[in-house]
């Protein structure tokens, strides 16, 4: 395991979300380069609650998916814009 990878990866599973939800977050990073890894160890070592807005994303994404339901995509695409905004000032 990559460097950046085990550090996302000790701050995932002190996050309060679940042991499910944690081993899903976990794999969502892991076939990512250990180079593209660092802005989200920033980030989530910056401010740990960024793991649980990420977590409710993921898994906001897969629902939508699952349901087919292009209104709850879009929704969600809209939120997420609003949250980097706030990221990038």
């Amino acid at each position: 395991m990559d460097n950046n990878l085990k550090k996302i990866k000790e701050l995932i599973e002190q996050a309060e979300i679940s042991e499910n939800d944690q081993k899903g977050l976990i794999l969502l990073f892991a076939n990512a380069h250990d180079e593209d890894l660092q802005s989200v160890f920033d980030l989530f070592s910056a401010d740990p609650s960024w793991i649980s807005k990420i977590n409710n994303n993921y898994k906001a994404k897969k629902d939508s998916l699952n349901t087919a339901n292009s209104e709850a995509w879009k929704r969600i695409l809209e939120e997420e814009e609003k949250q980097l905004e706030g990221i990038n000032g």
